[in-house]
């Protein structure tokens, strides 16, 4: 019997497609932008683009199955993340004994398993890497507390970090005390405050010793609520040896995502994980090594997502990690600074295993890219574009729509660009508005108000926006669209699970010629492209003469 200290929440289904089956279909026009084009309407629900998958190969939704059957079918959740594996390899190095639960909503069953087993009640921690708001945390937590309803939980990552920034740590206590969640740690990159939690509760000392903490001491509404010493913490890297080998990792199939680099040294205008982020932190192409060798004794892992923002900068190192991974036989995707991709780099990547990459693109207009500070230009998008599509690399290409600065004229250039320099794949995102980035200090000179999802500025607000990505999605006919919550993750997921990339591009086609139809009003479940789909996935499809 395992018993372990921690049982961490990787992650869970954080789009509930569910929501959106409530929406009459009859008056699409109040909502078609907020669902397309993400979702597909069949059999009576708003559904994903992999549960339409799903279907077509297996005649069932991810939604309906039990709990073994998800394991086995498409989401995109299932894939392994990258922060629970690099946490529990980081807290390994000091003997915490760690059982990851990549996928909550797949894997209930084995954490209820895993927590009713041990033999002292264990720290459950969930990871708020994905999630933007308390809504989607408290379903989670509401399910946890079922099991026990005493159950210490934890709760650190992206989100708390941008809670604290923005709303101060007291905030933190009433949805504790709503929620049942008696600890959060609040800093980014807060490996080590976990560490010295856990460690703290193990050993019966003081956690008013540990940093960047809130917690709750007491039960129920005598509860008392206490802040600990706030200090910035340093990306961790190097601190974490390679022990993926030695890792609880039952959802492994081909595909593991690691990271060599933390933050960016970037500041374009519309981000703020640069401040957020603690800095920018590389790991040298030989401590590289140690990792690639550690995946390599797990046995089957073929595939590697590289998660770095800024992968290919700064370019001597790139080249560095390019050597090495020309020793290995790992198909690897990455993120890339197209820009600074020459045709040295692109041939190194392909002969080091590149697959594909995912390109921030975000705008083909020169004066929008200066809006942005993206440190680009049009041309040298081009240029790098081609160098890929010349060594058969894959390109992913994002946008962003409504940026200050946006017009017709910029949205032309932008649906040029995507239907004449060879760009594989796109998606499209309205433009977020949110403080703590540079165009928010800038927002006089542009008119910009608003908040989050909803702003305007002296061009174009985010109604507009939206329509004009509905737009572009029925204009482009040179590219295939995916989905922009889980883009890279996407095709790199479906190749995971063993579908050529033919195929994967195939499928699209028919999904997004669904949506079109459907945009058209067009909602019937007996479309000829269902049937193709069908056809594509399983084997069947009939090769023209």
């Amino acid at each position: 019997m395992n018993d372990y200290d921690i049982i961490l929440i990787a992650q869970s289904d954080v789009v509930e497609y569910d929501t959106y089956s409530e929406f009459p279909v009859d008056r699409l026009e109040l909502f078609e932008t907020m669902v397309y084009p993400r979702m597909v309407r069949y059999k009576d629900k708003f559904r994903s683009h992999l549960d339409i998958l799903n279907d077509a190969k297996h005649g069932k939704f991810y939604s309906d199955a039990g709990y073994a059957d998800r394991r086995d079918l498409l989401n995109i959740w299932n894939l392994p993340s990258a922060s629970g594996v690099h946490l529990a390899n980081f807290l390994l190095t000091f003997g915490i004994r760690v059982r990851i639960i990549n996928n909550i909503d797949s894997e209930w069953d084995l954490f209820e398993e895993a927590y009713t087993n041990n033999k002292t009640p264990p720290l459950i921690g969930i990871s708020s890497t994905f999630y933007l708001s308390w809504t989607q945390i408290k379903p989670i937590a509401k399910r946890l507390r079922s099991l026990d309803p005493d159950m210490q939980i934890v709760l650190g990552g992206a989100f708390t970090n941008a809670a604290s920034t923005h709303d101060g740590n007291p905030a933190f206590e009433k949805m504790m005390r709503r929620m049942g969640i008696r600890y959060v740690l609040h800093a980014f990159n807060s490996e080590e405050d976990l560490r010295d939690l856990i460690l703290a509760l193990k050993s019966g000392g003081d956690i008013d010793t540990v940093k960047n903490l809130c917690y709750l001491d007491g039960s129920g509404e005598n509860a008392k609520f206490y802040v600990t010493e706030t200090g910035w913490n340093q990306p961790v890297l190097a601190e974490a040896p390679a022990h993926y080998d030695k890792l609880e990792m039952p959802f492994l199939n081909r595909t593991i995502q690691i990271r060599t680099a933390s933050g960016c040294p970037f500041s374009c205008s519309f981000c703020s994980y640069p401040v957020t982020a603690g800095g920018w932190k590389t790991l040298e192409a030989e401590r590289v090594r140690a990792h690639l060798d550690s995946i390599s004794r797990i046995g089957g892992i073929d595939k590697i997502i590289f998660i770095d923002d800024t992968f290919n900068v700064p370019k001597e190192r790139f080249k560095s990690l390019l050597r090495v991974f020309s020793e290995y036989d790992f198909e690897w995707f990455s993120f890339l600074r197209v820009q600074f991709a020459d045709e040295e780099i692109v041939s190194m990547m392909k002969d080091s295993g590149c697959k594909g990459v995912y390109l921030g693109i975000e705008s083909a207009n020169d004066t929008v890219l200066q809006n942005m500070n993206k440190r680009a230009t049009r041309d040298e998008f081009c240029r790098g574009l081609e160098r890929l599509n010349r060594h058969g690399i894959l390109s992913l290409a994002a946008f962003v729509i409504g940026f200050p600065g946006e017009t017709e004229k910029t949205i032309r250039d932008n649906i040029e660009f995507i239907e004449n320099y060879g760009v594989d794949y796109y998606s499209l995102k309205e433009f977020f508005y949110i403080p703590g980035t540079k165009i928010h200090t800038e927002r006089d000179q542009f008119g910009l108000t608003g908040n989050g999802a909803k702003w305007q500025h002296n061009t174009m607000d985010s109604d507009e926006a939206s329509k004009i990505k509905i737009d572009m999605f029925r204009t482009i006919k040179n590219s295939t669209h995916i989905d922009p919550d889980t883009s890279l993750w996407y095709f790199a997921y479906l190749y995971d699970q063993g579908y050529d990339i033919p195929k994967i591009n195939k499928a699209q086609k028919q999904i997004n010629e669904i949506m079109t139809q459907q945009l058209g009003g067009n909602f019937s479940d007996n479309l000829p492209s269902y049937d193709r789909l069908r056809e594509i996935i399983r084997g069947r499809e009939i090769i023209p003469a």
